[in-house]
Order: structure tokens, then sequence, then C-alpha cells
């Protein structure tokens, strides 16, 4: 007998819109928000206490990553009564590290509380958001077991099926198409495409970017949408040694806020392992040209001078080291390689390398380079 076709997990989107749909005809005694996702799991929190608030339930809250969290406040709210409503809906945020065996806060007096709490069936509600739990743990199947549901708020793809690899059929293109949609933002699909590769995967600041659009008027998508989007450490060294100053300044602050997405795929905020690749990525480029130039100030001709620099690759990549190469003295790009290095050697040593420090470098090189040839 042929194996029976797996059952397709659905996207957030379409969870989301699901339970919004549910919770009209009632509330569940408990909701389980896991995933990475943070704008889906408070989303859903939301639409839970909308749906709780508009039914006279008291809704109360906890995050436990609040400075100001009290557990026993939180055991108090499961375990009493509502003050002036029938029945309290009970939120808390980052429940995890309060439920997972191992984690610094785990407690188990929280899963007590909870199913004494579904054990009363007085019509109160237990909202457990979290971005780690898993879905056959143990309180989760409680929860699920006394007519709870489990609501997945994964993070949506930014790159697109292989079976299609248009970058517009991205989920996070195709959701920020349909959020627009419902915000009344026009916005096309290519224009979408835009947006996430200028903003990257932070949905609340692609809603910001709506909020943006929502009366461009006579405005150009490329005036009203900054290009934000992190990129790579390679990328970014390119641009520092080719001298554009405005771009090299811009991608620094982007990439050292919202982090870069590595070759393999995943995304990293990881401050020591960035300076690390984007110092090392420098250097070698500058290695390149300060070879080529030396050739070429030895008479030796541009084919020497690739030849000496280790270039090769596709007529794009030669123009473009031809190009870089002729623009700074061999004497230039020897003292630019030595203050890289010199950075290099700094953030080996165990001392604070920043944005800021390849800034200055940026501004350094912009200010010594010919006027004729310099690029703002």
């Amino acid at each position: 007998m042929a194996a029976r076709a797996r059952k397709r997990e659905p996207t957030p989107t379409e969870e989301l819109g699901s339970l919004e749909r549910d919770l009209a005809g009632g509330l569940l005694p408990a909701y389980v928000l896991r995933g990475e996702e943070r704008y889906f799991r408070e989303r859903a929190a939301r639409a839970i206490e909308a749906a709780a608030a508009t039914r006279s339930i008291e809704v109360v809250r906890h995050d436990v990553k609040d400075p100001e969290f009290d557990l026993s406040r939180l055991l108090d709210d499961l375990a009493g009564g509502a003050l002036f409503s029938s029945a309290r809906c009970v939120v808390v945020h980052h429940a995890d590290s309060l439920i997972k065996k191992g984690a610094k806060r785990y407690t188990p007096a929280l899963a007590s509380a909870i199913n004494s709490r579904l054990a009363t069936k007085d019509g109160g509600v237990v909202v457990l958001a979290a971005e780690t739990l898993r879905a056959d743990h143990a309180l989760v199947k409680a929860l699920v077991a006394a007519g709870g549901r489990v609501v997945g708020c994964r993070k949506l793809w930014d790159t697109p099926p292989p079976w299609n690899p248009d970058p517009r059929q991205a989920e996070l293109c195709l959701w920020l198409v349909a959020r627009a949609r419902e915000l009344a933002v026009r916005l096309s699909n290519d224009e979408a495409a835009y947006v996430v590769a200028a903003t990257g995967n932070d949905l609340y600041a692609l809603e910001g970017q709506l909020a943006r659009l929502g009366d461009r008027g006579s405005s150009s998508l490329a005036e009203l949408v900054g290009w934000n989007s992190g990129g790579t450490p390679w990328e970014l060294a390119e641009t520092l040694v080719d001298g554009d100053l405005r771009r090299s300044v811009a991608g620094l602050e982007a990439l050292f806020a919202a982090g870069f997405h590595a070759r393999d795929g995943t995304r990293t905020v990881d401050r020591g392992g960035l300076v690390a690749m984007l110092v090392s990525a420098l250097a070698a480029r500058l290695r390149e040209a300060a070879s080529g130039a030396a050739a070429l100030a030895a008479g030796e001709g541009m084919p020497a001078a690739m030849a000496a620099a280790g270039v090769s690759g596709p007529p794009r990549a030669k123009a473009a080291f031809e190009a870089r190469v002729q623009r700074q003295s061999a004497s230039e790009w020897r003292r630019r390689l030595e203050e890289a290095c010199a950075l290099e050697s700094r953030s080996r040593s165990g001392a604070r390398v920043d944005a800021n420090d390849f800034a200055a470098l940026a501004l350094a090189w912009y200010r010594r380079a010919p006027r004729a040839k310099m690029r703002s």
C-alpha cells in the first residue's frame, strides 16, 4: 500500500486567520502560541484578549522577560478568581523558560497551577506564548487534551521554494502583499520584493514600511523605503574598498544592527563573528588591490597585475578589479591594507571593535582619495 501523503503544515498566516475566525464562535480553555516569530505570537495573543474582553472576561498579562515579572503574582492569578468578572484570561509571554526542564527559571509549580485552573472549568482561559516550546511537551499535550489549541507561529520563509524560485513567491513577500491589502495600502508583488530586500525579515519593520506607503502620493517607492537590510560582510567589504562612503556607513549601521545572512542561509547577529568576517574579507580585497597596483607600478601591465593579485573569474570580476586597482596608488593600497590588518590584530587581541571603527576607516580613506576620483 502506498504511504499516505504527509499533510501540509499550515502557514503562520493561515494559522492566525483560522484562530481569528474561530474566536468569533467562542473561546477555548487554553491556547499555546508556539514558534520563533514574535509578531504572530503577539497578534494571536491580542486576538484572544480582544475576544475575552468582548465576553467580559478579565484579562491579566505576564511577561517572563519583563524585569518586574513576579512568579508568585502569576501563580496567584492562576489560582484565584476574577475580581470584577465571571472568569479570567491569563496570558503568559515567554512561558517556555518557566516550563522547560533545565531552563534557568523552570518551575513545576506553573504546570500544577495551570492544570488546577483548567480543572475548575470556570470559563477562564490560559494562554501560553513561547518561542521554543515543543508540541509534544507534557503540559502542551495536557492543554490540548483539556480542549485547548496549539497555534504555530514559525518565521516566514524569506526565500522562494525551489520549485518556484521567483523571489516574489517567498512567503515573506506574499505575506507583505496580503498585509498591505488588509491595510488598504497599494503594493504590487514587484514592490513587495523590493521592500523585503530593503528592510529584511522583521515583520514589525515591514508593517512600518507599509505605514509609510499608505499615502505615498507622488513619491517613489525608493524615496519612501530606505535600504536597511544588513546584507553580507563580503558585500560590505567590496563597498568599503571601492570608497563609497555613503553606502559604506549605511551598510555598517544596518549590518551591525540587523545581523547578516551567512553563506549557509542562516541569519546571525554575533558581533564577534561579524567583525572577524568583515575584517578578513576587507583585508583579502585590499591585498588583491595592493598586489595588483604594485605590479602596475613596476610596468608589468594589467594581465600581470591580475595574476599577481590572484584575480580570476568572469569578465565582470576582472573589470571590477581593473577599475579598482587604478583608483589609488600602490603606496595608498599598502597603507590601507596595513590599517585593516591593524584593526584585525586589535579584534583578535580581545579589544572591542565595532561599526565605528570601520566607519572611521571608511572616512579616512575617503579623505585621502584623489579628489577627482572620490565617490560620495
